[in-house]
């Protein structure tokens, strides 16, 4: 964990990732917090989509429980091999028919807290697999 001060009087508590592969030309998450996420070269301060070589701020709802089908359709068009779904900062299980949905179109499909779905996009990413991680920032759980 590291400690971020932003002024005198605000402590903010940070998730660091240690990162096994330091590919360069790939978007991998450096550090998280409840409001916001860490990329190699800049910081983003809303919900996230994230793959490989593409990020997208405006694709998700502000809040978890906004999502839906429609979302997924989206980010079918990317053609992913897996979803992962950063619920916020615990677990929030999806409306069972996202998975089934998902899945009916032969691509992996995971909702886990967001601190989890970051690790587990780097460590996918690390082997190469064409995954696409939909991050919710714990404040807009």
């Amino acid at each position: 964990m590291v400690i971020i001060r932003q002024n005198s009087s605000e402590v903010k508590k940070a998730m660091q990732i240690k990162l096994n592969n330091a590919n360069s030309g790939v978007n991998k998450i450096i550090a998280y917090s409840d409001n916001w996420f860490k990329l190699s070269n800049k910081v983003i301060q809303t919900n996230l989509v994230i793959s490989k070589n593409r990020i997208c701020k405006n694709l998700l709802t502000n809040k978890y429980q906004d999502f839906t089908l429609q979302h997924l359709d989206k980010l079918i068009l990317w053609e992913p091999e897996i979803i992962i779904i950063g619920s916020g900062k615990t677990l929030n299980f999806p409306n069972k028919e996202w998975g089934d949905y998902v899945n009916r179109k032969n691509i992996g499909f995971e909702v886990m807290d967001t601190g989890a779905a970051c690790r587990s996009y780097n460590l996918l990413i690390d082997e190469d697999r064409n995954v696409i991680a939909c991050l919710f920032l714990g404040k807009n759980a």
